[in-house]
């Protein structure tokens, strides 16, 4: 029987995004060699964009996306702004010979995007002063647990678009991820407030009128689901999808230097000690390939040198470990 993986690819904004976008381009070339391709690829924020980018099927992609981030072609109008630049690149990735690789593949490869729905409890629309706390709670998140800041008063769903996803597992948490939706969700997907900007709203996503929408914005994936591997596990609404989406092997490409597994970006769960991932790690199920060197962009990186020398610096490791019995033993099942 033929052994199926899926590939989780973790966030870390622009800077640690290069460095796995270098460990990708050259994963997905000797996978598709050695016919070792995953058949599920699913992240939040810049995991998310990574994941659509292996759902074209072509390294070239990836390659393609950091050799122009950052330059003045790609900014698009704003100035420069980071999620300016960011809506640039995503229209120019993923034009229209990407899309095809994606929705015309057969079979195609299952993609997973993550994004947080977040709404106030209250009732009361959410304001300028409520993109301030999210805000504020992204840029504590790697202070201990006590200097966290974590607003209350708010619900926060993951939501999670998929394609192809089968029409019985469509429900408010779990959406069909579409051509007419594909951009807006990865942006969605990478959205931290304040620092790029206004959330989205649920018509800026194409979607129904779903119940718990109303008042309700879409941000930053990573602030409910960033390593999925405990969450599949124990939240019913997104059992079903877990299953659907599950491989006998998964690779975890870990942006943390540490090889931390944090649940959310919140950093309140690190799963890397829980005894499930431990076990698995053991039994060979799971492989998680993190940076082995200090990245060197910055999480907001616009710098297409600075960028482009950590997507190389990905690359040289990735050649390195593709040398690696362990990896090896992993990827030949």
């Amino acid at each position: 029987m033929e052994t199926t993986y899926s590939w989780i690819l973790d966030s870390g904004g622009a800077g640690r995004g290069a460095w796995q976008g270098g460990v990708l381009y050259e994963f997905m070339r000797w996978c598709r060699i050695h016919g070792r391709y995953p058949r599920t690829a699913m992240g939040a924020s810049v995991g998310g964009y990574a994941a659509a980018d292996v759902a074209t099927g072509t390294k070239e992609t990836v390659l393609k996306g950091w050799r122009h981030w950052g330059t003045p072609a790609r900014r698009g109008a704003g100035r420069g702004r980071f999620r300016a630049l960011l809506v640039a690149s995503t229209h120019y990735v993923m034009a229209q010979r990407e899309l095809a690789g994606v929705f015309d593949a057969h079979p195609p490869l299952r993609l997973l995007i993550f994004t947080t729905r977040v709404r106030r409890l209250d009732g009361r629309p959410f304001g300028r002063a409520d993109r301030l706390r999210f805000f504020l709670k992204a840029a504590t998140r790697k202070l201990p647990a006590g200097g966290k800041y974590l607003p209350s008063g708010y619900a926060e769903d993951p939501v999670i678009f998929a394609h192809p996803l089968p029409p019985e597992l469509r429900s408010e948490r779990v959406r069909p991820l579409a051509r007419g939706n594909y951009h807006r969700v990865i942006e969605a997907s990478c959205l931290i407030p304040v620092a790029m900007g206004l959330p989205l709203a649920p018509g800026d996503l194409g979607q129904g009128d779903y119940p718990g929408d109303r008042g309700a914005v879409f941000i930053d994936g990573g602030y409910t689901l960033k390593i999925p591997l405990a969450r599949f596990e124990s939240d019913p609404a997104l059992a079903p999808l877990a299953r659907w989406a599950a491989a006998d092997r998964t690779l975890v490409f870990c942006c943390n230097p540490e090889g931390a597994l944090w649940e959310t970006s919140s950093r309140l769960r690190r799963l890397d000690g829980e005894p499930a991932v431990r076990r698995a790690v053991r039994e060979n199920r799971l492989l998680v390939i993190r940076p082995d060197h200090r990245v060197e962009a910055g999480f907001l990186c616009m710098d297409n040198a600075t960028a482009l020398r950590t997507f190389e610096r990905g690359r040289e490791q990735a050649r390195r470990l593709l040398r690696s019995g362990d990896v090896l033993r992993f990827l030949e099942g």
